[in-house]
């Protein structure tokens, strides 16, 4: 079964809090007085492997716990993803100037504005992505919901494959119609490290996602791979590749209460009672988006 999602929906619904919708609604110019006011801060989450030091910024609660990753590689810096308000990516753009070194490359790994809209809070800082990406949003990105992500729009290409930065390899691989049309993922391999993003959430409510049935294979092809044993995510805190194993069930199970749901505040109510501890009613909430039955 293959739904869509409509991508210029995302804020509908949104369970952020006043002072984020009202960031929103202004100029998006992040200050810090409105960061401070609005959302509580976000958190960083570091550790080093193998000369590797890896920074998860992980967005507070109002924010979905979105992720935005930035790595040290020798001399230099690879980012992964924006975030999605003013002020969380003005703290990923602080934590990029705290390691006083250059980005060598940053890129947005998928199509979804949580994951982009941050970009044009991000000055100095230019986005690259596979073209397939960058047209996939390209429409909601110019609509004038969002501060026009000029940098990204205007970007480089991402190259897959294998290559090397600050002397550390570093393996870009795509995976097609799970979470997203298309989801970039990197891979360190001297540090057995991925960032996965949105293939696989901790703690939060997954998105419904493009075609859950090959979003399972995509994940069991992941278990599978020995490449990496730690996992940095598109929603939550950095994990271990078990959590591939608590995604695939989640995934199975979503798909399964999709199907046995009548409505989608059913399947609301349902993968409530499923996973009771987790964190992300709107993304939850998108299932009223997604709904073609």
């Amino acid at each position: 079964m293959t739904d869509h999602l409509s991508r210029r929906s995302l804020l509908k619904g949104a369970a952020l809090s006043a002072g984020a919708i009202a960031l929103l609604k202004a100029n998006f110019a992040p200050q810090p007085a409105q960061a401070q006011g609005a959302l509580p801060a976000g958190t960083v989450h570091s550790f080093t492997k193998n000369g590797v030091t890896f920074h998860s910024y992980v967005s507070p609660a109002q924010a979905v716990n979105v992720t935005s990753h930035v790595v040290e590689l020798g001399d230099q810096l690879l980012v992964a993803d924006s975030t999605m308000l003013p002020p969380t990516a003005a703290e990923v753009n602080a934590l990029i100037k705290s390691t006083a070194k250059p980005v060598h490359t940053a890129y947005v790994s998928h199509e979804h504005p949580d994951h982009w809209g941050g970009v044009a809070s991000m000055e100095g800082v230019t986005f690259a992505t596979l073209p397939e990406i960058r047209e996939n949003l390209r429409e909601e990105a110019t609509a004038g919901q969002w501060p026009e992500p000029k940098s990204l729009l205007n970007g480089p290409d991402l190259s897959l494959g294998t290559t090397e930065i600050g002397g550390v390899p570093v393996e870009f691989r795509a995976y097609d119609n799970t979470e997203a049309l298309k989801m970039l993922v990197a891979v360190f391999p001297e540090q057995k490290v991925a960032i996965v993003q949105d293939l696989v959430y901790n703690g939060v409510y997954f998105a419904p996602g493009i075609d859950r049935k090959n979003w399972i294979s995509t994940l069991e092809t992941l278990r599978d791979d020995e490449a990496f044993d730690t996992l940095l995510v598109g929603h939550g805190l950095p994990t271990s590749r078990g959590d591939i194993t608590t995604a695939l069930n989640y995934v199975r199970t979503m798909d399964q209460v999709w199907q046995d749901a009548e409505t989608p505040d059913e399947y609301i109510a349902n993968m409530k009672t499923a996973y009771p501890g987790y964190s992300g009613d709107f993304l939850l909430g998108l299932a009223k988006e997604y709904w073609d039955k």
